[in-house]
């Protein structure tokens, strides 16, 4: 398992060379850190070279925001391939509707803030009211 302590713009190793610009991060919560490498792993099994352009929460759901390669004027890839990418992708942000992204415990969507998240119970009770963790 992935160690959940890092800061939240750490990126995981395998994930850094992927990057499209290194002092990009990943921004999410230590409870969906995990995730993001299984995510990671799950992209590069399809797309060994692709290009990660973000990682983040966006409206509660994890997105993994990436090109199936590099990018270069006119693009690179099938619109097969763009199609298969998103479904890895989106895969994971499913996923990532049950996963409290404070502590990676079963969680559901709360909307009771200015930033939506996906929380436990307990964590419900520990993110302040102004949104994020």
């Amino acid at each position: 398992m992935m160690e959940t302590s890092s800061a939240p713009g750490d990126v995981p190793e395998p994930i850094r060379q992927h990057l499209r610009n290194p002092s990009y991060g990943v921004d999410v919560g230590p409870g969906w850190r995990q995730l993001v490498l299984e995510c990671h792993h799950a992209v590069v099994a399809e797309f060994s070279e692709y290009e990660l352009l973000a990682v983040k929460q966006k409206m509660g759901a994890l997105a993994f925001q990436a090109f199936p390669r590099p990018w270069k004027p006119g693009g690179i890839w099938t619109d097969a391939e763009h199609s298969r990418l998103h479904a890895v992708t989106d895969a994971f942000a499913d996923r990532s509707e049950g996963i409290c992204e404070r502590c990676g415990a079963d969680g559901s969507l709360r909307e009771s803030r200015r930033v939506h998240l996906v929380l436990c119970d307990r964590c419900e009770t520990l993110v302040p009211e102004h949104g994020r963790l």
